[in-house]
């Protein structure tokens, strides 16, 4: 599968699991964990080049909201609490290597 069968058959309301299910179908997650750090970061790169394509196209369509004058993204996959966004003073957990996020919202902001 690629990323463009992955946006047309994820469901309108899909849960974290049903989403990591069709992201394994794109690519194996758990190998991304062991890759080089080269080949990790050229993964690193073509995705980061994707996002920037996606957000310029989301402007160029008139798609793209904002919240006092400044640009916000949707997001609705599982939480990845990487260093970025995880809480300050909380510290990296390994385990969502493995869960690939699944639940790791609730962990962190409790459930909705």
């Amino acid at each position: 599968m690629n990323l463009s069968d992955f946006a047309k058959q994820l469901p309108k309301n899909f849960t974290e699991q049903e989403f990591v299910d069709l992201m394994n179908q794109v690519i194996d997650l758990k190998t991304i964990v062991d890759l080089p750090a080269a080949e990790r970061s050229a993964l690193f790169d073509g995705v980061q080049y994707l996002v920037d394509y996606i957000i310029l196209a989301q402007e160029a369509n008139g798609e793209l909201r904002t919240h006092e004058g400044h640009p916000v993204m949707d997001y609705s996959g599982p939480f990845i609490p990487h260093v970025l966004v995880r809480p300050e003073g909380t510290e990296l957990d390994r385990g969502a290597l493995e869960t690939f996020g699944v639940g790791e919202g609730e962990k962190y902001f409790g459930s909705e």
